[in-house]
C-alpha cells in the first residue's frame, strides 16, 4: 500500500489576507489554517499567488518562491495543539 493513500493533500487553498491566515481545505474534509510564520515565513509574506502542486502534496507561493509540504503542515499543527 502506498502512504500517498494516507496522507491528507490540499485540494484548495487560498489566502486571507485580512485575518492572515491560509485556509487550506484538505482531501480528508477538514480545514487548515496555518499562519505565515508556521510556514517559517515572515507575517507580512505574500501567499495571495498559492498554486497547489504534485497532486495536493504540495503548496507553491510564487510571489516568494518559497514551497510547503501539506502532510508536514497537517503534523505541525496537530503537534502544537497537542502541546497546548
Amino acid at each position: 500500500m502506498s502512504w500517498k493513500k494516507y496522507e491528507p493533500r490540499a485540494i484548495a487553498a487560498k489566502y486571507d489576507a485580512d485575518r492572515k491566515p491560509l485556509v487550506i481545505e484538505l482531501s480528508t474534509g477538514a480545514e487548515l489554517s496555518v499562519t505565515p510564520n508556521l510556514l517559517g515565513l515572515s507575517p507580512d509574506a505574500d501567499l495571495n499567488d498559492v498554486e497547489i502542486t504534485g497532486g495536493g502534496f504540495d503548496l507553491y507561493f510564487s510571489k516568494i518562491d518559497e514551497g510547503a509540504f501539506v502532510p508536514d503542515l497537517c503534523r505541525s499543527a496537530f503537534d502544537m495543539r497537542a502541546a497546548a
